[in-house]
């Protein structure tokens, strides 16, 4: 989902994302064939993440575009823990993204870099439901904006998670104009180490651009 939690991985382990994404608009499609996410445990409540894409656009009448997306690096800390006598745990999750290759910028694959995103996590659990926030700040060229979502989801046989998402990423001096999206999406458990990764959303307003997203993923952890 496009809202984080603040759930790390254990320290030593490894946690691979590797997924196919789509995002339709107006003007065309962005592709990631595929997004790598990579990411360590560092250890009990900090995590480090790499996520880099394989983009390819493709604007309405014209011919793909395929180059290397942006490359962003976070850093997790989760320094409250959801404990019986705190039902809330809380994490940051700062995030530096960088242009890979002028060509993508060139192509407008993607935005001219570098970016500064620093988010708040919030979870909870309410009877069999678990509940995630954030909100956050993104320093970036031209306007900055607020990022903030909320997913709830519950948990079926052990195996089985259902989620319901509403995210939202809006310039600062213009919140009306949030693009705010609804998502739907679930993990399947496959294996002890592997679990398949699949959502799909669209904007929550008739006429906003945004037209439909998607991830379909396999996670692997080892």
């Amino acid at each position: 989902m496009i809202t984080d939690d603040t759930g790390t991985i254990p320290t030593g382990h490894w946690e691979i994302n590797t997924a196919f994404t789509w995002e339709r608009n107006a003007e065309g499609a962005l592709y990631g064939i595929p997004l790598l996410d990579v990411n360590y445990g560092l250890s009990k409540n900090a995590q480090l993440k790499i996520e880099i894409p394989w983009v390819v656009g493709h604007a309405n009448g014209g011919r793909a575009i395929g180059g290397v997306g942006n490359t962003s690096i976070a850093i997790r800390w989760r320094f409250r823990d959801e404990r019986e006598q705190h039902r809330i745990a809380l994490s940051i999750y700062p995030a530096f993204e960088f242009n890979t290759s002028d060509a993508s910028v060139r192509r407008r694959l993607v935005d001219k870099g570098p970016e500064l995103l620093l988010p708040l996590q919030i979870q909870t659990q309410v009877g069999k439901y678990g509940i995630n926030g954030d909100v956050g700040y993104r320093f970036k060229r031209g306007t900055n904006e607020l990022i903030y979502g909320v997913v709830i989801g519950r948990t079926f046989k052990n195996r089985v998670d259902l989620l319901a998402e509403i995210h939202a990423t809006g310039p600062t001096a213009r919140l009306r104009a949030s693009e705010v999206v609804y998502d739907l999406g679930s993990r399947i458990r496959m294996t002890r180490n592997t679990t398949l990764l699949v959502s799909a959303g669209r904007s929550l307003f008739n006429g906003r651009d945004l037209r439909f997203i998607g991830y379909l993923g396999i996670q692997t952890t080892f």
